[in-house]
């Protein structure tokens, strides 16, 4: 009988607990969003955008264990902006990638900060306008 390779350790740190943490304000915004517009674009968008960034954490961590030829950090900071950064945490996570490096942890966790604000202010504004915006 075939031996399994042992899983791997996935620590929960004190970023993967920001990280759940972090993820509250959006389900609660997407939530009121779909409550008054009925749309489930934000969370469509949400999630095609966090699926996309979580493979290409897997791949830029794949091609760094072979290493080959890796995925730019600017390129992962600018799917995190494009509304990628819950697939992030999760790639980063799952992956145990980009964990460490500072220079990266940084800008990663400035963006996750911005985007708190974002759904926060989404989660407090008038749905007026953006029930126009997503009705046209």
């Amino acid at each position: 009988m075939p031996r399994r390779p042992p899983q791997r350790y996935r620590p929960v740190t004190s970023s993967t607990l920001a990280g759940a943490l972090s993820l509250i304000m959006p389900a609660i915004s997407c939530l009121r969003i779909y409550s008054n517009s009925r749309s489930l674009l934000p969370l469509g968008y949400t999630c095609a955008i966090s699926g996309i960034t979580f493979l290409l954490y897997g791949y830029d961590k794949m091609q760094a264990r072979n290493m080959e030829w890796r995925v730019k950090e600017i390129t992962l900071h600018t799917l995190g902006l494009l509304g990628g950064w819950p697939g992030a945490l999760v790639g980063m996570h799952f992956f145990q990638h980009k964990t460490r490096k500072a220079a990266f942890q940084i800008p990663f966790w400035m963006i996750v900060s911005a985007w708190q604000f974002v759904w926060w202010v989404i989660w407090n504004g008038d749905f007026k306008e953006l029930d126009k915006a997503l009705q046209s």
